[in-house]
């Protein structure tokens, strides 16, 4: 059975919920992440995150590197 998690993203503190289970169906599938930005997020968070601050911390690591 699909396990779905309420959450709360460590970084904005907004709800959301995490298809772990079934996890081509959750919300971070639709941000696609390279290894640097990969790398970026899990030196800084410990679960899972929201699609908002998905993509906005996918940004960071672009600008970063310009």
């Amino acid at each position: 059975m699909p396990r779905h998690e309420h959450k709360q993203c460590p970084r904005c503190g907004a709800e959301f919920e995490c298809k772990s289970g079934t996890v081509l169906l959750c919300q971070c599938q639709a941000v696609v992440l390279t290894s640097m930005q990969l790398e970026y997020i899990a030196a800084r968070y410990d679960d899972c995150l929201c699609r908002a601050c998905l993509e906005a911390l996918q940004a960071e690591v672009e600008q970063g590197r310009q």
